[in-house]
């Protein structure tokens, strides 16, 4: 293919070298990724090692003019143009076939070429032979590469392959001019090895964007695929699934359980926005920032609203950012479980509430005021503690029953719960006692408070089955941070302070004083001692044996049987002495 004008100037083979290094650059290029990646450097060697072959083809003609023998030049210069063929061919096989085995056109295609230059270089010598296998041979490896190129024109995406083989046609075409003689206009034409190689680099380009769009259609079918098998997945899914843009939260799909679900239209799903759905903003704010960092968020409780309901409910949401129609978006899956957040609820309130009243209980009070004193110490803030009792309350249930006795329960506990903050903290303590816990408040403001509590708990009446009106009173007791910052030791002093207020004529209001503390710590004092005296076990109570033998009991009944003969001889003696006088008659006395 190359012509051997071009080595009568310097800049001609500057550009035809310049023309090939740009080949070189495209063909690495191109065989980035390309399944043909043989078939393109097995071209470009090719091409490389026919412009070899015309250098060395000018050599030999300048070893002849020298008037030198030539035969060893022009064997190096024929198998070169066959190795240019038959690299060639090998190109067009593993562009026509992938993976192809290069060792049968190696043997036929080669076998034949070298059979041929033995024989008329050497066997029978005919330099016009010689002379046309010069374009013979790149003739046949530009036919063959041509048509390698052109068998892929009918595939997706074949720019590329097209133009290539064109060109090679080009190509071959120019050779067989050569060979036939009507080489008169490109005889000279140096340009046309360079504008190959250039029109080949355009080819490389050609290919490699050839590739990058079939890669685009494969994603764009295999995300068509995907998108279906989504919506097959989301239409017969037996849970809510909803698809949602992750960058404006708009809804793109949903099932029909999700519709269902969340009471919207099918046809109108555009005008919904997922985080719309959500009664609580903090919730959504924790479930963006988890997917941010995870991506993948699984069985996460949400609390979330319809457009036309007002109740919340709750769902556990399994959510996944992933590609749905050329977009990032949200695919969450839903399962109602409002029934067991009920549960959890009721066997929460059972735990911490009281039955009768639906006040606290007991211990969430004192487990909840051990932290609101610590975060109040923290702050240095004041609290108090009120203990309530019901007056008479024995007398109640005697008089009345005990149902109108829980009815007095009932509206006690509502009318604290109306009066106070939500801040505070009612409890039930037990029985016929309510404590209170109230936050910020000192023991001077905490008595006002009690003292309302007080007069709007007299107000109160209660009815009993018979119709009779029921009204009762409470005492209570205030302590306050003053005292202490011990639960325990306030619901004992503001008990301490009832107790008193129960004594003072009941229906009143007492604090407890730091005077009173002195008296308070003797009696804790004292009933720690008789809890002790009580308490104590009855083998401990013999103080006055110093020792304990194995024995005791058999002396001590071996002394009492002794004793008690000693004292039944005594009785008989007595006896003896006593019937006789008593049997005498008071005359025979006489």
């Amino acid at each position: 293919m190359g012509n051997l004008s071009i080595f009568n100037q310097a800049g001609y083979l500057a550009v035809t070298y310049m023309s090939l290094f740009l080949l070189l650059f495209t063909c690495i290029y191109a065989s980035v990724g390309n399944k043909q990646v043989k078939g393109i450097w097995l071209l470009f060697w090719g091409l490389a090692v026919d412009f070899a072959t015309q250098y060395v083809s000018q050599h030999s003609m300048e070893v002849y003019a020298q008037g030198k023998a030539v035969e060893i030049w022009v064997f190096i210069e024929m198998i070169l143009c066959l190795i240019s063929m038959l690299l060639l061919a090998m190109a067009s096989s593993h562009i026509l076939v992938n993976n192809i085995s290069d060792l049968p056109v190696v043997l036929l295609f080669g076998g034949l070429g070298l059979v041929a230059i033995v024989f008329f270089l050497y066997i029978f010598p005919d330099n016009l032979m010689i002379s046309k296998m010069r374009y013979i041979f790149p003739l046949a490896g530009c036919a063959y590469l041509s048509l390698g190129f052109m068998s892929q024109m009918n595939k997706r995406r074949s720019s590329g392959f097209m133009f290539a083989g064109l060109v090679m046609l080009a190509a071959t075409i120019i050779m067989g001019l050569k060979l036939l003689g009507f080489n008169y206009f490109i005889y000279d034409a140096w340009y046309i090895p360079s504008v190959v190689y250039i029109l080949l680099s355009v080819a490389m380009i050609m290919l490699k964007a050839d590739m990058y769009a079939k890669k685009y259609d494969d994603s764009c079918v295999e995300i068509e695929k995907n998108t279906q098998r989504i919506e097959e997945i989301i239409k017969y899914s037996p849970f809510p699934i909803i698809i949602s843009k992750l960058s404006d939260d708009r809804i793109i799909l949903a099932n029909s359980n999700a519709i269902k679900l969340f009471g919207i239209s099918a046809n109108e799903l555009d005008r919904y926005h997922f985080k719309d759905f959500f009664a609580d903003s903090e919730n959504r704010r924790v479930l963006n920032e988890r997917l941010e960092k995870e991506r993948v968020v699984q069985d996460f409780e949400i609390l979330v609203k319809t457009p036309t309901g007002n109740t919340p409910f709750w769902l556990l949401a399994s959510a996944n950012i992933i590609d749905y129609n050329y977009d990032v978006a949200l695919y969450t899956a839903f399962q109602d479980i409002t029934s067991r957040k009920n549960r959890e609820v009721l066997l929460k309130n059972q735990a911490t509430r009281d039955p009768l009243t639906s006040l606290y209980n007991r211990r969430y009070f004192e487990e909840e005021v051990f932290k609101r004193i610590v975060d109040a110490k923290a702050s240095n803030e004041p609290f108090s503690v009120l203990m309530i009792d019901a007056d008479h309350f024995k007398r109640v249930n005697d008089t009345y029953g005990h149902k109108t006795g829980d009815k007095v329960l009932i509206e006690l506990a509502s009318t604290c719960e109306r009066a106070l903050r939500d801040v505070d903290i009612v409890a039930r303590y037990g029985g016929e006692e309510f404590v209170v816990f109230l936050a910020g408040v000192n023991a001077r403001k905490g008595k006002i408070v009690a003292d309302r509590l007080r007069e709007s708990i007299s107000e109160v009446v209660v009815y009993s089955d018979e119709g009779e009106e029921v009204r009762f009173t409470v005492s209570i007791g205030v302590s306050s941070y003053e005292i202490s910052d011990n639960i325990d030791t306030l619901i004992k002093t503001a008990d301490e302070a009832l107790y008193k207020a129960k004594e003072n004529g009941r229906n009143r209001v007492e604090i407890f004083e730091k005077e009173d503390m002195e008296a308070f710590d003797n009696k804790e004092a004292q009933e720690r001692i008789n809890n002790e005296v009580n308490n104590r076990h009855p083998i401990f109570e013999k103080e006055e044996n110093t020792e304990i033998s194995l024995l005791d009991g058999i002396e001590a009944n071996h002394i009492q049987g002794e004793n008690t003969q000693i004292e039944e001889q005594n009785e008989v003696k007595e006896e003896k002495v006593d019937y006789p006088i008593l049997g005498v008659d008071e005359e025979d006395l006489k």
